[in-house]
């Protein structure tokens, strides 16, 4: 008799099931218990077991950071991701998965485009960040609600922390989700598969204590503590029949499990001072099936124009600009996606174009661009927490906040008052995105590929005549791609991409 349907399957009573005890448990660092850029750096934590799976979407990163610089500090956005300049996982010293410009990739794309203010209200109990606090209460004011009718609820989630948020010998404990794919997917991690010699280990790198946010004072190389740094994992505890029969089907499908998920891989360029007309910023990334792009450009030099600041005074993670770009669009091999480049509204002389005055707010081209990219289009608020005052904008003045954006709309160039956010100044990100998942059509998997041909990849940016700004910029970008992880019978992870 042939299969039918679940749905009339009437002797189909009972869900598939089989006998499991859900636990918790702590995985703690093999190589210390405090963590600074002074002495250890690198947190290794590794992770295994014989007998139970692991469920890695109800497992997340705890830690403690602690403010020892003599300063005091507020975090930049991005929660407990903020202090890790790279995030990576290994089994056997064999590098499974790495994110680079980790904290740059939550800080300037993820935490506003991708978290509305229901979400930002979260990160103010587990992630340290600001939410409806009183904006001029200082650390006290970490606590406090902002006083009725002093500003509008919505506005005070897009400054940012208080310098006085952590003083000297403060602590707070974070809380995160493991990023990387194989820690972002749906499926069990079968642990009892892994060689028990070499379980799979969670690396994090942290950055120096001057990028983490905004300081009263120079903090040095080392101002941070991480201590009680653990991994709180949801195992699923199964018998040995469970296993075996585990197994036996990995045996079936040629000595390997398969998980298929997604994994984000970083690469820089460099956009020089006063660029003009058509710049093609390197993208080294090879892969087989290309999701999504996004790419966030600044200054790190701090400069400011005339102003100038101190690297430690400014929120330099999350700060970013659009460097006066008219289009941009990505170049792989010869074929450019998406057809059409994308509009962007950085030309400062487009006010007038052949006699017809252009519209104002023109972000929104940009803005969906990036919803699609993030898959979050069809959502009611698909861009996060990015609106007029923080999108592009150009708020801050080396006094304060601005009364609205000046006219070249670039994060940071066009005017000599212009700084990146300080001290409880407004949020000032600019990421974008390109979604490149529909534009295959013929291969097995979606999305673009770069590998097969080994082909050249570029982000093609595009410039008016009045240039790019005075300061020099770092283009960051993220590509999105397929992956594929085998767990084979030896007990080895593989991947391929």
């Amino acid at each position: 008799m042939s299969a039918i349907p679940s749905s009339i399957n009437y002797q189909d009573v009972l869900p598939v099931a089989v006998p499991a005890i859900a636990r918790r448990r702590r995985f703690y660092p093999q190589n210390g218990q405090t963590f600074s850029n002074t002495g250890t750096s690198e947190i290794r934590v590794e992770v295994g077991s014989v007998n139970s799976l692991l469920d890695p979407r109800h497992s997340y990163i705890e830690y403690i950071v602690k403010n020892i610089s003599g300063h005091s500090v507020g975090f930049d956005l991005g929660g407990g991701h903020v202090l890790f300049s790279e995030v990576s996982v290994e089994q056997g010293g064999r590098v499974l998965a790495r994110q680079q410009a980790h904290n740059r990739l939550h800080a300037g794309i993820l935490s506003s485009a991708q978290t509305n203010d229901n979400a930002q209200l979260a990160e103010s109990i587990h992630g340290g960040q600001i939410g409806l606090n009183d904006p001029a209460g200082g650390a006290a004011g970490q606590l406090a609600p902002a006083p009725t009718g002093l500003i509008g609820s919505a506005y005070v989630n897009r400054l940012h922390n208080d310098v006085l948020q952590v003083a000297n010998n403060g602590e707070v404990r974070m809380t995160m989700a493991m990023p990387t794919g194989l820690f972002t997917q749906d499926k069990l991690i079968p642990l009892p598969l892994v060689r028990q010699n070499e379980p799979i280990t969670l690396v994090f790198k942290m950055d120096i204590a001057a990028n983490t946010g905004v300081w009263s004072g120079n903090p040095g190389f080392g101002g941070l503590e991480i201590n009680r740094f653990n991994y709180v994992a949801q195992l699923i505890e199964v018998g040995g029949d469970v296993i075996a029969q585990m197994r036996q089907i990995q045996s079936m499908s040629g000595g390997q499990l398969t998980i298929s998920t997604q994994d984000i891989e970083h690469s820089s360029g460099s956009v020089t001072n006063n660029t003009t007309n058509e710049l093609p910023v390197r993208v080294p990334t090879r892969k087989r099936s290309i999701k999504s792009l996004l790419f966030q450009a600044n200054s790190e030099d701090v400069a400011n124009g005339a102003v100038g600041l101190a690297i430690h005074d400014i929120y330099n993670l999350s700060f970013g600009g659009n460097m006066a770009m008219t289009s941009y669009q990505l170049k792989v091999g010869s074929v450019v996606y998406p057809p059409q480049p994308v509009a962007c509204w950085g030309n400062p002389a487009r006010a007038v174009v052949a006699g017809v005055s252009q519209p104002d707010l023109e972000r929104g081209e940009c803005a969906m661009e990036l919803a699609k990219a993030l898959g979050t289009l069809g959502f009611t608020n698909p861009t996060g927490r990015l609106d007029t005052t923080t999108y592009g904008v150009n708020n801050n003045t080396a006094a304060g906040v601005a009364a609205g954006p000046l006219a070249d709309g670039d994060n940071g160039d066009g005017a000599a008052a212009t700084v990146a956010p300080g001290n409880h100044m407004i949020q000032s990100t600019c990421p974008f995105g390109l979604d490149l998942d529909s534009f295959q059509h013929t291969a097995i998997e979606a999305g673009v590929d770069s590998e097969t041909m080994a082909l050249e990849t570029n982000l093609v940016l595009n410039f008016a005549a009045a240039g790019s700004g005075a300061e020099d910029k770092n283009v960051h970008t993220y590509l999105i791609y397929d992956q594929h992880y085998y767990f084979n019978a030896d007990g080895s992870i593989t991947f391929s991409n």
